[in-house]
């Protein structure tokens, strides 16, 4: 057993005497007592589930967060005139629609959503011809519009990601956001998030959690 796994605790030949002695032990038993609540109420294996939403997808679709319940997702938020960040994500998304439709163990189980942080100027039909465009199969990947503020409370409240403040008028294809991806489990829980268009070997990281989280959420 190494150093930092091994248990150092000693205990007193005898308790302590005195009165400082008693505030000892009452000061312990104090503490033991608080772990014991904290340990009770905090579940790290329990995320709090998103907050609900209901956006509309390139096809017109309404998809919400009770609409993906029992399927594990990825979430992002990205939009279609974006020249920074987006088209690596878009990249590195496109592998993950990939490995879906050649995976058995995914297909049908895991999904994209991808959420526009520029709605004025993705509207249904803009979403549509990127999608085509980019070779998105909407049968496992969505890409949802919505009211700007929403979306932004969503990304910023929600999952904890910088959304990037407001857009210009022309919608600024140079808006700061962020490039994570979140892997999302079947109740609505985010489980962990990952970088695979910055960080190498992040796409098999989330790949392998997607495939546990499957497993999990059973058939």
């Amino acid at each position: 057993m190494t150093t930092d796994t091994a248990d150092t605790a000693r205990k007193p030949e005898k308790p302590p005497e005195g009165v400082l002695g008693w505030l000892s032990w009452a000061l312990l038993a104090t503490g033991i007592v608080a772990m014991v609540a904290y340990g009770a109420t905090w579940n790290p294996h329990s995320p709090p589930r998103l907050p609900a939403f209901e956006f509309t997808s390139q096809e017109g679709k309404k998809v919400s967060l009770d609409s993906l319940r029992g399927k594990v997702w990825v979430g992002t938020f990205m939009f279609t005139s974006c020249t920074n960040a987006c088209p690596a994500m878009a990249a590195e998304l496109l592998k993950i629609q990939k490995t879906i439709r050649n995976d058995s163990a995914l297909n049908g189980k895991l999904r994209l959503v991808s959420f526009s942080l520029d709605p004025g100027t993705d509207t249904q039909g803009r979403l549509a011809e990127y999608s085509s465009r980019q070779g998105i199969d909407s049968s496992c990947w969505s890409f949802l519009r919505g009211e700007r503020q929403e979306i932004a409370s969503l990304c910023e409240a929600g999952f904890g990601l910088s959304a990037g403040g407001g857009l210009t008028a022309a919608g600024s294809p140079g808006v700061t956001h962020s490039d994570r991806f979140v892997l999302v489990d079947s109740e609505g829980r985010p489980r962990g998030s990952y970088r695979p268009s910055a960080v190498a070997g992040d796409l098999g990281k989330l790949l392998e959690a997607a495939r546990g989280l499957v497993g999990d959420a059973g058939p």
